[in-house]
């Protein structure tokens, strides 16, 4: 008896929401679309073989219509994109350390 098992990604339905549907493309490479709801600055976006084509950069119009701009990582195919669906996946804020910085470690003076 063999058993189809998925070790690649979790399904889209376990890890990402669908973002919306690419409506435009700016002159430098970032995507306009239609979003279904809002999202943060930073969310991470793939498109339907579940690849990370870049992050949301801003989100703006009204909030029963939102629309969403994606500013892409890396080269690629942003015009053959139009009219596709986009997804989500889940957001991870990046905090920086708290911590000492190098002025106040141990045989440093420190700056006044």
């Amino acid at each position: 008896m063999k058993v189809a098992v998925n070790y690649l990604r979790p399904s889209k339905e376990e890890s990402m929401k669908k973002l919306g549907t690419v409506k435009n493309v700016i002159h430098d490479g970032t995507i306009l679309l239609k979003a279904s709801e809002i999202f943060r600055p930073g969310t991470p976006v793939f498109d339907s073989r579940g690849e990370e084509i870049g992050k949301v950069a801003r989100t703006f119009g009204p909030v029963e219509e939102p629309y969403v701009s994606i500013r892409p990582k890396g080269q690629i195919d942003a015009f053959g994109m139009l009219n596709s669906t986009l997804y989500a996946g889940e957001f991870k804020p990046t905090y920086k350390k708290k911590g000492v910085n190098k002025w106040q470690r141990k045989g440093k003076p420190q700056r006044r």
